[in-house]
């Protein structure tokens, strides 16, 4: 049977190498999405075709693997590494949004 997997919720593996050349902001996406993956394939919808033709292409689809675990810790290792920029209360965004609103 012929699975097309490109409707499935996968992740491409990352190297190292890779990872440390992306911005943050694509860190922190990448980081979303291997959030979003399902947690097991028991808990997921797809057929076991499917899962085997995931597994061959060796492409990440469930957080209970080794794959995924890797590629997490590796993103969050590197965000660790990352200048942090605290975002601020509500209020103060909306102040300084009208601050400038009225320069």
């Amino acid at each position: 049977m012929n699975v097309n997997i490109a409707h499935l919720k996968t992740l491409k593996p990352v190297s190292i190498e890779e990872l440390e050349k992306m911005h943050t902001g694509r860190l922190l996406s990448r980081l979303k999405r291997l959030r979003s993956l399902h947690a097991t394939f028991e808990a997921s919808d797809w057929l076991l075709e499917e899962r085997n033709a995931v597994e061959q292409a060796g492409l990440i689809a469930f957080k209970n693997t080794e794959l995924w675990s890797t590629a997490f810790e590796e993103v969050k290792r590197l965000l660790a590494q990352r200048e942090h920029l605290p975002r601020g209360g509500k209020a103060r965004r909306q102040s300084a949004a009208h601050k400038k609103q009225n320069r």
